[in-house]
């Protein structure tokens, strides 16, 4: 059995690869996703397959956020991640935050905000 650092480092190679079937097949069927709300209300996702069609919005063709290392403490991982600076020097930064169960992720929490140049 994978364990939670492993499972979410493998994860991450999927997302960085545009995989979508792979990112999902590291999902539980009763996964729940709570986006931040950067982009509109923030809310919670049931379900893996509700979860793909979330997914594949946010995956796609085009760079994504810059991935970091990923900490664990038993079924618990956290990931940092960075987007790029935006034409007005902006960043979008934040963390990612798994419960890992029986080899599946089944929560992924996105804590995000937008930074300021200094």
């Amino acid at each position: 059995m994978t364990d939670a650092r492993g499972l979410v480092e493998e994860f991450n190679a999927a997302w960085e690869r545009g995989d979508l079937d792979a990112v999902v097949g590291f999902l539980s069927e009763d996964v729940t996703y709570c986006p931040s709300a950067w982009d509109g209300p923030a809310g919670t996702v049931r379900g893996r397959d509700a979860v793909r069609a979330v997914l594949a919005s946010q995956l796609g063709p085009g760079p994504g956020p810059a991935l970091g290392a990923v900490w664990t403490d038993g079924e618990r991982a956290v990931c940092e991640w960075a987007w790029a600076p935006a034409e007005d020097g902006t960043v979008l930064r934040g963390l990612d935050v798994y419960r890992v169960r029986d080899g599946r992720i089944v929560a992924k929490d996105v804590h995000g905000k937008i930074t300021t140049p200094d």
